[in-house]
């Protein structure tokens, strides 16, 4: 009777010792999330601005650009996935990957081609895991992004999308970045 309580006294010390780590990740996790919406509301005069901007040209503008017309026929559609590279984050990558996927779906029923590009290890893990095959991917980068990435993701998006979709390329661009 005495060994069975000591089994017994010992798993429950072990569940309070993994429920305080449990807790500590949850504190650090919070934390980390507090300082990225703290990134993202500092970012956001700047988003409006630049999103200004481009619809100031876009409408206004009569220069003839690839960039500033529509595409007759739609064949291919670049969904560019932007997920993290670690967990941790709630249901944060779960919503990004189900966005993207339906978008994915809806591309298709639009009769177009969806081709992915990802950001982040566990989109890269997802997509794999599934067997869908990704046109880019990037990881290692997002809990401190690099501008040198960001030049990187802009770059291959604006090759694929001045290539034509016969070669390769992709005539829209939808980005997954967090969920509606």
């Amino acid at each position: 009777m005495g060994a069975q309580l000591r089994v017994y006294k010992q798993k429950i010390s072990s569940a309070q010792t993994t429920k305080k780590i449990t807790k500590a990740m949850e504190l650090i996790a919070a934390s980390r999330i507090q300082k990225a919406m703290a990134r993202v509301r500092a970012s956001s005069p700047f988003a409006r601005a630049v999103t200004q901007a481009v619809s100031a040209v876009a409408t206004y503008s009569n220069v003839d650009h690839p960039l500033t017309r529509e595409p007759e026929t739609i064949r291919r559609s670049a969904v560019v996935v932007f997920s993290s590279d670690r967990g941790l984050a709630g249901a944060f990558n779960s919503q990004i990957l189900r966005e993207a996927m339906e978008v994915g779906e809806l591309i298709r029923s639009q009769g177009s081609e969806p081709v992915y590009y990802l950001v982040g290890r566990k989109a890269v893990g997802y997509f794999q895991f599934r067997g869908i095959k990704a046109a880019a991917q990037w990881t290692g980068d997002t809990d401190t992004p690099k501008f040198k990435t960001a030049e990187e993701i802009a770059a291959t998006l604006l090759e694929a999308f001045n290539r034509d979709a016969a070669d390769g390329g992709v005539d829209e661009l939808h980005l997954s970045t967090t969920a509606s």
